[in-house]
C-alpha cells in the first residue's frame, strides 16, 4: 500500500478502484490494504475488580478508559499500574462513572504524571466527582504521608481539564469520534463507543440492562463495535428478579429489627444508597407499624449530593420523572441525618446506611466495629464484595475479625448479601452480546475465576450459535492485539470527480489524510482542497569523472533498454541558445526539443552568479530531460573534470538517476585498455592523422566488446574482431558491420550491440570529426 499523504508528512500518487458502494460521494476504496493492530492493556481491573483503567491504541492514537483506585489497597499500591505506558501519548481519558474505582486516580494522573490528554465525563458524573474528591482529599489530610496521592490543587487541576458531554453526544478527540450512552448503574454513568479510523471500540464501564427504581437501562449502540470490553463482575450468575430482590431485602431488614437489633447497610455515599433509600422510604410508607423505627443516612456527602440527583432529573428513568411532577421523590420523610457513630449510642433498633460499602474505614467500619458482637444485630451487603475487603471476609462464613485497633473481634451479628449493586448478570451480558455480536469480546472488572466461567459460557454459545466470536481474559499489564482489516475508503474530489468513472475502473492521483478522512486529489488541486502547499525540487549532483560521453551513453542505453530513452544533448550558444546544433546537422543527432520546466522562485541564496551553469556544456537527455548529465572539464569553481547530473525529485527520477550514478561510478573503474584506446584516439584527432584514428576507433569498439562479452582478438588490416563466448565463436567484420556466427541468438545481440558503439562512437565530439571504416560517420576537417 501506498503511504498517505498528512498534514505533518509526505505525498505520493496512488491508484485505487472505484466502488458504487457509497453512492452519495464518488469514491474508492483499497482492497489490498491490510490490517492494523489494536492494542488493550488493562493497568486495572485486569482478572480483578477495583482500579478500573484500561488502554486502547490504534492508528498512533492512544485512548484511556477509566482511572481509579483499588479499594483493598491504600496509597501507591491502589493506584493503576501507570508505569506500563507513556502517559504523555495518551490522547483523552474517557470517564465513565464517580465510583472511586473508577475515578479516584484523576487527580494523581493529571497533577503527578506526564498525563497532558483530554478528560471527559458526563454532566452529572463531574458534578459528583467534585465532591467525592473534595471529600477524598479531606479524609486523607489525617492518613498517613505515604498513602497520600494528591491533594487540593491537583484536583482543582483535574476539574478544569475535565470536559463534559451529554449522553448520544458525538465528539471529535483529533479524528476519534467519541459518543457516551446509558449504562445504567448510577446517575450520569455511561458507555463509551470510540471510532478510530472506522474501527468501533465499545467500553461498558459498570453497566445494567435492568431498570431500577431511579435509573432506566443501559442503551444498546444502533451501529455493532468490532471490540466490546465489557464488565464480567458477577461472571456466570444471574441475578433475580428486582421486585423479589426487594422483597428479601425488606424482610431481612423487619428480622433483624423485630429482634431488637440494628441494621447496618454499608453503602457507597452515591448510587445504591439512593436506591435503597428510596426502597425503605417506600416500605416505611406501606408500612406505618415500621415507622417507629428511625432510618439513618451517616454520610453528609451523600446529603449534599442529593440536589444533584434532583437537578439532573432529565437522566432519571420515566417513573421518577413523572413523580417529580407532584413531588420531589428524593425528600425522605423517614430518613434522618448523622454525621457521627456517637450519636447512634442510645439509639434502639433502627437502620443505618453509612459509607463506605467495604467496610475498610470510615463509619461504616466503625459501626461494624461497635455492633458485631451483638447477634441480635445484622449488616447486609447490598453491593458487590472486592475481594481484599472486610465486606468479602466477612461474607466467607468468619467467626472472628479484627478491628483496626487489631483487637479480635467475635462475628456474632447475621451477614446477609442482597444485591443491587446493578452490575450486569449473566443473562444480561449475554443478550447484550448477541444484539451487538462484536467479533472480539475483551473481559475485564471481574475475579479471575468468574472471567474464566463467563469466557467458557460465552464460547459455548457462539459455537451453539455458530458466530465468530473471541472472547479474551487479560490479567493487569497483559495486551491483548487485535488484527483489524477495515475497508480503507477515500472520497473522490476536484478534477478526478468530474471524469466518467464506472465500477472496476483504477484512478489515480494524490491520497490526502487529515485525521482519519481521505480524500484523493488530482496533484493541480491539492492547493485547493487542502492547506497543503505543492513544490517543485530541483536536484543538481556533481560527480568527479573522465568517462567520456560516448562511452557513459553506450553504458546507459544497455542499462535502460525497453524501459528507457537516451539522447545526445549539445551545448547552447552564447549568441543563439536555440540556433541548433555544431557541425553539419545531417551528421549529428537532432536535438530533441527539453520538457518544460517549472519556474523557479529565486531566493535570496539563489540569486548571485550561478557557478554551476551547465547549459553550455555537451551532454546526455534521459526521457526528454527527465535526467540530464552535462559533461563539464576542470575549472576554478571544481578543479576536477565532471559531470553535472539535474534532475526534479519524484521516486522515479530518483531511481534513475541512482541506475546513472552506478553505471558512472562503475565505468570509472573500467580496464586501461579503454582509456588506452580512448586517448590514443584523441591524440589521432588532433594530429589529424586518419589511418591512426581508425586503428584506434577499432581499438576502442574492442574495449566496450570487452566490458560486455569477452576481450576479442583483433585484426586491425583486416579491421575484424573475432570473440570466443562459452565456446561459440562470432567474427565482427567492423567495415561492413557484419556478424558471422553459427548461434543466431548470439549473432543478433552483437548485431545490436555494434550498433550502439557506432551511435555512441558518432554522438562523441570526436566522433564529429573522423570518418568511421565503414565511410558512415562524418569526415575529418
Amino acid at each position: 500500500p501506498s503511504p498517505l499523504l498528512s498534514t505533518r508528512a509526505h505525498h505520493t500518487m496512488v491508484g485505487f478502484t472505484v466502488t458504487t458502494e457509497y453512492p452519495t460521494a464518488p469514491t474508492v476504496v483499497d482492497d489490498d490494504a491490510p490490517g492494523e493492530t489494536l492494542e488493550i492493556i488493562p493497568l486495572g481491573a485486569g482478572s480483578e475488580v477495583g482500579r478500573s483503567c484500561v488502554i486502547a491504541k490504534y492508528k498512533g492514537k492512544t485512548l484511556m478508559f477509566d482511572c481509579g483506585v483499588h479499594p483493598g489497597y491504600a496509597g501507591i499500591s491502589s493506584l493503576p499500574y501507570f508505569d506500563e505506558v507513556d502517559l504523555s501519548e495518551v490522547d483523552a481519558l474517557l470517564v465513565t462513572h464517580f465510583h472511586l474505582d473508577h475515578c479516584a486516580a484523576v487527580p494523581f494522573l493529571v497533577g503527578r504524571t506526564d498525563f497532558r490528554g483530554r478528560i471527559f465525563m458526563t454532566h452529572p458524573t463531574k458534578a459528583i466527582y467534585s465532591m467525592l474528591m473534595g471529600d477524598f482529599v479531606r479524609l486523607q489530610k489525617g492518613a498517613d504521608p505515604n498513602d497520600v496521592l494528591f491533594n487540593d490543587k491537583d484536583l482543582q487541576a483535574s476539574l478544569d481539564k475535565i470536559e463534559v458531554v451529554d449522553f448520544h453526544q458525538e465528539v471529535d478527540v483529533d479524528g476519534v469520534k467519541v459518543t457516551p450512552y446509558r449504562a445504567g448503574h448510577v446517575l450520569g454513568a455511561c458507555m463509551f463507543n470510540v471510532d478510530i479510523g472506522g474501527l468501533r471500540v465499545l467500553y461498558t464501564g459498570d453497566y445494567s440492562r435492568t431498570a431500577d427504581r431511579h435509573l432506566p437501562a443501559a442503551d444498546v449502540p444502533a451501529i455493532p463495535p468490532h471490540v466490546v470490553i465489557v464488565e464480567s463482575t458477577y461472571g456466570v450468575s444471574p441475578h433475580s428478579p428486582r421486585e423479589e430482590r426487594e422483597i428479601r431485602f425488606t424482610e431481612k431488614v423487619q428480622s433483624i429489627l423485630r429482634r431488637g437489633g440494628r441494621v447496618l447497610l454499608p453503602v457507597v455515599a452515591l448510587g445504591r444508597a439512593q436506591e435503597l433509600l428510596l426502597i425503605l422510604e417506600d416500605f416505611w410508607k406501606q408500612n406505618p407499624e415500621m415507622q417507629r423505627v428511625p432510618i439513618y443516612q451517616a454520610s453528609a456527602l451523600a446529603r449534599k449530593a442529593m440536589t444533584i440527583y434532583q437537578t439532573y432529573i432529565n437522566v432519571l428513568n420515566a417513573d421518577m420523572k413523572a413523580a417529580f411532577e407532584e413531588a420531589n421523590p428524593f425528600v425522605f420523610n423517614h430518613v434522618k441525618h448523622v454525621s457521627k457513630a456517637s450519636e447512634l449510642d442510645d439509639v434502639g433498633p433502627c437502620v443505618v446506611l453509612a459509607t463506605p460499602s467495604m467496610l475498610q474505614s470510615g463509619l461504616s467500619r466503625e459501626l461494624f466495629e461497635s455492633w458485631c458482637e451483638d447477634p441480635k444485630n445484622g449488616v447486609i451487603i447490598a453491593d458487590f464484595a472486592v475481594q481484599g475487603t472486610l465486606a468479602r471476609e466477612i461474607l466467607s462464613d468468619v467467626k472472628k475479625v479484627t478491628a483496626r485497633n487489631g483487637q479480635e473481634l467475635q462475628l456474632n451479628m447475621s451477614v446477609d448479601a442482597i444485591s443491587f449493586s446493578a452490575h450486569a448478570d449473566y443473562p444480561q451480558t449475554q443478550h447484550f452480546l448477541d444484539t451487538l455480536a462484536p467479533p472480539h469480546v475483551i473481559l475485564v472488572h471481574g475475579e479471575a475465576g468468574e472471567m474464566s466461567r463467563l469466557k467458557r459460557a460465552l464460547d459455548a454459545k457462539a459455537a451453539a450459535d455458530d458466530k465468530t466470536m473471541n472472547v479474551y481474559t487479560p490479567k493487569n499489564c497483559q495486551p491483548v492485539e487485535i488484527i483489524h482489516k477495515g475497508e480503507s475508503i477515500a472520497k473522490i474530489a476536484g478534477v478526478l470527480a468530474e471524469r466518467d468513472v464506472e465500477e472496476g475502473d483504477h484512478v489515480q492521483g494524490v491520497l490526502v489524510q487529515k485525521d482519519f478522512g481521505t480524500m484523493l486529489l488530482a496533484p493541480e488541486d491539492v492547493n485547493n482542497y487542502t492547506k497543503l502547499r505543492t513544490s517543485l525540487v530541483t536536484q543538481r549532483q556533481l560527480v568527479p569523472t573522465k568517462v567520456p560521453l560516448a562511452t557513459l551513453r553506450f553504458a546507459l542505453e544497455a542499462l535502460f533498454e525497453g524501459l528507457h530513452t537516451v539522447t545526445t544533448l549539445v551545448a547552447e550558444d552564447d549568441d543563439d541558445a536555440d540556433a541548433g546544433t555544431k557541425g553539419d546537422d545531417a551528421n549529428v543527432a537532432e536535438k530533441k526539443p527539453r520538457a518544460k520546466k517549472p519556474k523557479k522562485e529565486i531566493t535570496e541564496i539563489e540569486g548571485g552568479e550561478d557557478k554551476f551553469d551547465v547549459s553550455k556544456a555537451d551532454g546526455l537527455s534521459i526521457n526528454n530531460d527527465m535526467v540530464t548529465v552535462r559533461k563539464r572539464f576542470a575549472d576554478d569553481v571544481t578543479g576536477a573534470e565532471h559531470v553535472v547530473i539535474e534532475w526534479n525529485s519524484d521516486p522515479l527520477t530518483d531511481m534513475i538517476v541512482d541506475a546513472t550514478l552506478s553505471a558512472i561510478l562503475q565505468l570509472e573503474s573500467e580496464p586501461e585498455g579503454l582509456k588506452e584506446a580512448e586517448a590514443g584516439l584523441r591524440d589521432a584527432i588532433k594530429d589529424k592523422d586518419t589511418n591512426e584514428a581508425e586503428k584506434w576507433r577499432l581499438k576502442v569498439v574492442a574495449a566496450m566488446l570487452t566490458a560486455q562479452f569477452a576481450q576479442p582478438v583483433v585484426n586491425v588490416k583486416k579491421a575484424q574482431l573475432t570473440l570466443n563466448i562459452d565456446g561459440v565463436e562470432a567474427v565482427i567484420d567492423y567495415r561492413t558491420r557484419t556478424v558471422m556466427c553459427d548461434n543466431e541468438a548470439l549473432k543478433q545481440r552483437l548485431d545490436t550491440t555494434v550498433s550502439r558503439i557506432d551511435e555512441a562512437i558518432s554522438d562523441a565530439a570526436y566522433g564529429n570529426i573522423v570518418h568511421s571504416l565503414s565511410g558512415t560517420s562524418t569526415r575529418m576537417t
